[in-house]
């Protein structure tokens, strides 16, 4: 895991060219740590160094710092925000395009950062005309950028409120709610899950997580159609809470549960958490969609073929102890042996898939 200090060596920038694009950033505020979201740039949006360090591999591992920009070319109204540090988990190049899979880590601390749109904006043009300097043109991925003066020091929280009320300074994200995801964790024991390498949560058979969800906008009026919603397949997992949450303030919080069915095999699915308007709206949503592997429980299928092998041992007892034993003795031990398969075949086996 890379140091909050430690500056970056790769810039990402996603803009609002297109909606995808403007939902990718609330996304990447939106994930809880360590999970994986996907960038996407032609290859004339990359510089050529870091399309070479693509090519070597050596992009690998690196500290990234995602960001926002628009109107990257207006003198008045350009906007660049940094958002949040993150680790390159995969680079390819397919065709023309280069594809970032990367894992998120902590929030840009912008205590040192502009709040309000003019002083963002002047900010931005003096950044963004460095940013051109050194790379000979403008490019959203590169490696060659301009200190921003940002670290990832400081409470989750804060950092990401702070992310949030200055990406509403700019008329895209005005009347967007922001959401935020924090590790999932045991609903009573407290522990928390980890994602893998891979960005999956792992979770096995029966033992649930909770998925705890914060919200927050600088604006609000009563004719909101807002809603908070999970989903998931509903056969290898499934949510054991309310699914669906009203938005009714400007910030809130709540919390979804995430019930893993037994089964026979791992299996591979989603999580899918959106915050946005129920019907179309030029308004962008947040949509968190993480996959999900369900590891089948090796312990819980060897304790069921032992407490049915017992049955079946014990049901058998009357026959092999033979009628010169206790008449009570041979009932209570049928009895059992019947009373062990039920609880094998029925109640170990329940939820099976």
């Amino acid at each position: 895991m890379s140091d909050a200090g430690e500056r970056p060596l790769i810039l990402l920038l996603s803009s609002n060219l297109r909606r995808r694009y403007s939902e990718d950033i609330l996304t990447a505020l939106a994930l809880p740590r360590e999970a994986v979201i996907q960038f996407r740039y032609g290859a004339d949006y990359v510089a050529p160094p870091l399309q070479q360090k693509v090519a070597n591999g050596s992009a690998i591992g690196q500290r990234v710092l995602l960001g926002f920009v628009a109107d990257y070319d207006s003198a008045t109204n350009a906007f660049l925000l940094p958002v949040r540090f993150a680790t390159v988990a995969e680079a390819e190049c397919v065709a023309d395009m280069f594809i970032f899979k990367l894992r998120v880590n902590d929030y840009a601390n912008l205590d040192e950062y502009p709040a309000s749109f003019a002083e963002i904006s002047e900010a931005s043009r003096r950044t963004i005309g460095k940013l051109k300097e050194s790379n000979s043109r403008y490019y959203p991925a590169v490696l060659k950028f301009p200190d921003l003066n940002v670290s990832g020091r400081g409470e989750p929280a804060q950092l990401w409120q702070a992310v949030a009320s200055r990406l509403a300074q700019h008329p895209t994200f005005h009347a967007s709610y922001f959401m935020r995801i924090d590790d999932p964790v045991h609903p009573t024991r407290g522990r928390s899950y980890t994602f893998d390498r891979q960005g999956r949560l792992n979770l096995s058979d029966l033992k649930p997580a909770k998925l705890p969800v914060s919200f927050y906008s600088e604006v609000y009026t009563e004719s909101t159609n807002i809603t908070l919603t999970c989903a998931t397949d509903g056969r290898f997992l499934r949510v054991s809470s309310d699914d669906k949450h009203d938005v009714a303030l400007r910030y809130d919080s709540t919390e979804f549960w995430l019930q893993p069915n037994a089964a026979s095999y791992d299996a591979l699915t989603h999580a899918t958490i959106r915050l946005g308007p129920l019907e179309a709206s030029s308004t962008p949503a947040v949509t968190v969609r993480f996959p999900v592997v369900v590891k089948h429980s090796r312990l819980r299928l060897a304790s069921r073929v032992l407490v049915s092998s017992g049955g079946a041992i014990l049901v058998a007892a009357p026959a092999i102890l033979g009628g010169g034993s206790s008449l009570a003795l041979r009932i209570t031990l049928a009895v059992i042996g019947s009373a062990l398969i039920s609880i094998a075949t029925v109640v170990m086996a329940r939820n099976t898939t």
